[in-house]
């Protein structure tokens, strides 16, 4: 199957009488990757790639993480050139001075490294993303200047999208057109920076609105390491702000001071969880709940116009109770149209005072009137404080 969706695209393999090397592999089981590595080793030297050892080093960083003891710790591959215990280097808007190449076991030390190696490199200052170029400077000075001025060069960019994202709200506003906008704060902390970079992109992506308002997500830290007591802190100045650790921990202190704080830590495994855990506190910062114990819910069927009544919502009990007098909020969607109070409640013609699941009624409220078939009234107790 996934030969024949290549061909719809026109990349034919060798199998398929094309001229591309592939290679069916699974790097769960460990299948074929012998098949894998000689086949790339193949393609190399049919086109000659090659790269010079006897130049600075220049490597592309895979992932970054915090390690106790060591500090931050990026997995670089190295493409260029060999690099060498005490060489300064910059990789983002990170630098700093290399004190220790690592190999992937994490036991094996190296004094230098050359192309096509991958690498463990201490000594950053910084964490610099996936992806980012490292690549090996004259000294240490000349690495931290560039790592600033970079990280000026984002600074400036960043302001940028924000004026130009405010100029943008302001014309909405005035032209009448924008919706009130809600944002939801986090703190995403990861084992790797590639992994925090990842839930963090795919949380600014995430937007709900209806009608009147729009929520997105702001996320104040995406960090590499356990969650700390600075973290906390940053999170406890804006209300109603998670802190999500993703493969990661929480020291001790931090935790006295989230509990202290009112602070959530929610910690995660699988990425899609983290997800639909902050949609669901967004549909609550969409279409907030009024505070109260639910008691049941009515799904209207019908309107009915009674001539000096107004408009009977001829509904059908889904569940639990709904008496007269009760406290009702009408939903539409993900949408709260209106919280009011039950003023009639009839059982075919007979005025009662309350219906349970499974009956069929007709609903009055007051001060409302303007139902639609498929709105879902629902009833609620206002809790006691």
């Amino acid at each position: 199957r996934v030969m024949a969706d290549l061909a719809s695209y026109e990349v034919l393999t060798e199998d398929l009488g094309g001229d591309i090397l592939c290679s069916q592999i699974s790097a769960k089981e460990g299948t074929n990757l012998d098949d894998l590595l000689s086949k790339v080793m193949l393609q190399a030297e049919v086109l000659d790639l090659k790269a010079n050892p006897d130049r600075d080093a220049q490597g592309v960083v895979i992932e970054a993480r915090v390690e106790k003891g060591l500090g931050t710790v990026a997995s670089t591959l190295i493409q260029r050139g060999t690099i060498k215990v005490g060489d300064s280097f910059i990789a983002g808007e990170a630098s700093g001075k290399v004190r220790a190449l690592i190999g992937f076991d994490g036991k094996t030390r190296y004094k230098e490294v050359g192309p096509s190696f991958p690498v463990n490199i201490v000594g950053i200052t910084g964490l610099p993303e996936a992806g980012d170029l490292m690549v090996v400077a004259e000294n240490e000075q000349v690495a931290r200047e560039l790592a600033e001025s970079r990280t000026k060069i984002a600074r400036e960019r960043k302001a940028s999208s924000y004026q130009s994202g405010l100029m943008e709200s302001l014309a909405g506003l005035f032209s009448g057109e924008q919706k009130e906008r809600r944002e939801m704060c986090v703190v995403v902390k990861a084992d790797v920076q590639g992994s925090a970079e990842a839930l963090a992109r795919s949380l600014t992506e995430l937007k709900l609105e209806n009608d009147e308002a729009e929520v997105g997500i702001k996320v104040l830290i995406s960090e590499a390491g356990d969650v700390t007591k600075s973290d906390i802190a940053v999170a406890s100045v804006t209300p109603d702000t998670t802190v999500l650790a993703f493969n990661t921990g929480a020291n001790a202190a931090a935790m006295d001071d989230a509990r202290a704080l009112g602070v959530p830590i929610e910690f995660y495994s699988v990425v899609y969880d983290a997800i639909e855990s902050v949609e669901s506190r967004m549909q609550e910062v969409l279409s907030p709940t009024p505070e109260g114990e639910y008691v049941g819910a009515a799904i209207v069927q019908e309107v009915f116009n009674i001539g000096g009544t107004g408009n009977i919502a001829g509904s059908k009990c889904q569940d639990g109770i709904i008496k007269k007098g009760s406290n009702v909020r009408v939903m539409r969607g993900d949408k709260i149209l209106i919280e009011s109070k039950v003023r009639t409640l009839r059982n075919f013609k007979a005025e009662v005072d309350q219906i349970t699941t499974g009956d069929e009624c007709g609903i009055g409220l007051l001060d409302y009137e303007d139902f639609e078939a498929g709105d879902i009234i629902e009833s609620y107790v206002v809790n006691s404080k």
